[in-house]
């Protein structure tokens, strides 16, 4: 699933809460690993950086954008 913070409601902490919040159901749910990914330069690489996520790889041209481009995605993952 897609999490996304509102472009006005950014650099207030709220990314960070929900990938928290979203880190303490996964284990509680079990999980040991998660892997998200983001497209490159977009404001949730630099959060998944802050909040310990590891690079895994960047895919050339992989997402489209909504104007149509298509844009490196990178992957993170972090064991619980």
């Amino acid at each position: 699933m897609k999490l996304m913070v509102h472009s006005e409601a950014r650099r207030r902490g709220i990314g960070g809460t929900l990938m928290r919040a979203i880190e303490d159901v996964a284990r509680d749910m079990g999980r040991t690993l998660l892997v998200l990914d983001t497209r490159r330069g977009d404001a949730a690489e630099r959060l998944y950086e802050r909040l310990g996520y590891v690079r895994a790889g960047v895919i050339p041209r992989y997402a489209r954008s909504a104007a149509g481009s298509l844009d490196d995605t990178v992957f993170f993952y972090r064991e619980l």
